[in-house]
């Protein structure tokens, strides 16, 4: 089985899983440029294009206006998105408050920076009638995500698969949830799919990149290790959150 078709295959298993979308539903796609997001589409509509019973997508692209080079090659990948894709593609400019921005080029508060994206989304979302949000996070983030939640905040919290919001009408989904980072990037290059590298200027020093670069260091003496801690982690999902219609707190 070629690469394509794996990913393919673990998507719609991931789909199915977990509900994440029915036939004739809206579903709105955050694009960040990004390898995962680029993926994320190209997937999804793979799938759409095999399915009897068709969902739209849209896709939702957010330039946040404190990051410099954010906007990299935006004409390239809006032309992939809608031309090659065909999947409409909305730009969303992002403000955040000055207190949020970046101070003298040391910090960044991620936190407020991801709630604002959020909503942006949210606010897309119910313009057009959609109520699933995908984000394009797989397995590698999931459970480094998890390993973050554990160390820094104390808590045994996994990045979901699916979080339906408690509040609001929406539910955000996670399908490239079983697909490794690195089989991510293959395809990107086997199929040409254009992407840009994160454009945010502390990355390299997030505690998150870090955390996610010792597991791939333990996995190179563990083998298996970030696998069998993802399916652990949503074995463990499943059943305290499936009857409750997987809303996560």
């Amino acid at each position: 089985m070629s690469l394509e078709k794996n990913i393919i295959r673990l998507t719609k298993r991931a789909i199915k899983d977990f509900s994440m979308i029915g036939a004739g539903e809206k579903i709105i796609v955050w694009v960040s440029w990004g390898k995962d997001s680029m993926v994320l589409g190209y997937i999804l509509n793979e799938i759409r294009k095999q399915q009897k019973d068709k969902f739209e997508i849209y896709g939702v692209y957010i330039f946040k206006e404190f990051l410099i080079n954010c906007d990299i090659q935006f004409e390239e990948k809006r032309k992939y998105y809608e031309e090659v894709l065909k999947i409409p593609l909305e730009k969303i400019n992002l403000r955040l408050p000055a207190d949020s921005k970046l101070n003298d080029g040391i910090c960044q508060n991620c936190q407020r920076c991801a709630y604002a994206r959020r909503i942006a989304l949210m606010k897309t979302a119910d313009k057009i009638g959609a109520t699933k949000i995908c984000l394009g996070h797989h397995m590698d983030d999931i459970v480094t995500t998890s390993f973050m939640n554990m160390t820094q905040g104390r808590k045994l919290k996994i990045m979901p698969p699916i979080n339906k919001m408690e509040c609001w009408d929406f539910t955000f989904i996670r399908p490239l949830s079983y697909i490794r980072e690195k089989d991510i990037q293959i395809l990107c290059n086997q199929k040409n799919i254009p992407f840009s590298p994160c454009s945010c200027i502390i990355w390299e020093t997030t505690m998150r990149n870090k955390i996610k670069k010792q597991l791939w260091d333990f996995e190179s003496k563990i083998p298996w290790l970030v696998e069998n801690s993802f399916w652990a982690l949503v074995k463990d999902f499943q059943e305290k959150y499936k009857d409750k219609e997987y809303i996560v707190k």
